[in-house]
């Protein structure tokens, strides 16, 4: 039933009421201008919930407008306020609700989005990752195939194919310690630690690999700084980064490390004379399978440096990097001292 068809309604049941009040005064013997009063007086009140009736709606309808023009913005990824923030009402607090709750499922599409984009782009990675070790084990499978092939090449083939596999297996432990830390899977335990045995923990794993280049490494103990880490995974940390210093100065080079102690924190410099790099390039290398001009010389996966400042910043340390092409490289690495 619309507007006008109950308007008639009403005027139609007003009218009968009044008849039969008429000729029920004029039954009871009531006087005429009392009649006509008792009816004015019922016109007056009929006409007065009209009027407000009429007003009610009219406003109802404007209520209902600009909720929905406020539905419509929203959804339309605006945030308009249709109603004033000033006015303290049950609109105006309902409005602020609704463009909360947009804003809350803003958020969470941004962060889905972004997780979905992070997850296409580490499936690459790892195709890409993967792609080169598994053609070069398939090459030298293939040259295995022949029978014409001598035992000096054939056992040079499965050594390559073994370097193959033992790269694959090193990329493969690298992608689940990787994925491990970024899902929480790996729960750091930050501890008192020892800043000297952090270091000659981590000197070990590279020792060798430093030693073959005729290469100087240089770490005099000193003052026995304690620190709050977790020493197995800062001492991988500390690692990753010794490696990249080895693996990109050239034979004969120069490491060194220094520590510093400040009011919070203990400062572990790595200094190396390699070939340096770009100022620019310093918020690359550390990004996940970033792998920068000079390292593309060299076997990796671009996954260390990430790795290490992951577990340095899940303790709430920080690592800074300073340097220059020709001149190498300052890896300064900032932990927590003990409380």
């Amino acid at each position: 039933m619309n507007f006008n068809r109950k308007i008639a309604v009403i005027v139609t049941l007003f009218i009968t009421v009044n008849l039969v009040y008429l000729f029920y005064g004029i039954i009871i013997s009531k006087s005429f201008i009392e009649i006509i009063i008792n009816v004015c007086l019922m016109c007056f009140e009929a006409a007065a919930g009209f009027i407000f009736y009429t007003a009610v709606k009219k406003q109802m309808q404007d209520v209902f407008l600009q909720l929905s023009e406020v539905i419509a913005a929203i959804t339309d990824m605006r945030e308009t306020e249709i109603f004033s923030v000033l006015d303290d009402n049950m609109l105006s607090k309902l409005q602020s609700q609704v463009i909360k709750l947009s804003g809350i499922l803003k958020m969470q599409n941004s962060k889905l989005e972004k997780e979905k984009n992070e997850i296409k782009s580490l499936i690459s990675d790892i195709a890409h990752q993967l792609k080169n070790p598994l053609s070069n084990l398939n090459l030298y499978i293939s040259f295995l195939k022949d029978r014409c092939l001598d035992e000096s090449s054939r056992q040079e083939y499965v050594n390559n194919i073994s370097n193959q596999l033992e790269k694959l297996n090193w990329l493969m432990e690298s992608m689940i310690k990787m994925s491990r830390l970024e899902s929480g899977i790996i729960q750091l335990k930050p501890e008192e630690s020892s800043v000297n045995e952090l270091l000659l923990t981590s000197l070990k794993q590279v020792y060798h690999k430093a030693e073959r280049k005729g290469m100087d490494m240089e770490f005099i103990p000193d003052e026995d700084i304690k620190l709050t880490a977790d020493i197995k995974w800062t001492s991988e940390a500390i690692t990753n980064i010794l490696e990249n210093a080895v693996k990109y100065t050239g034979d004969g080079g120069r490491i060194a490390i220094n520590v510093y102690k400040y009011e919070m924190y203990a400062r572990i410099d790595i200094r190396d004379n390699g070939p340096g790099f770009e100022e620019a390039e310093i918020n690359n290398i550390f990004k996940r399978f970033y792998r920068g001009p000079n390292a593309r010389q060299q076997d990796g996966a671009g996954i260390g440096l990430y790795l290490s400042r992951e577990i340095v910043t899940r303790q709430n340390g920080y690592i800074k990097v300073k340097s220059k092409p020709g001149e190498g490289s300052i890896f300064s690495v900032f932990l927590l001292l003990k409380r």
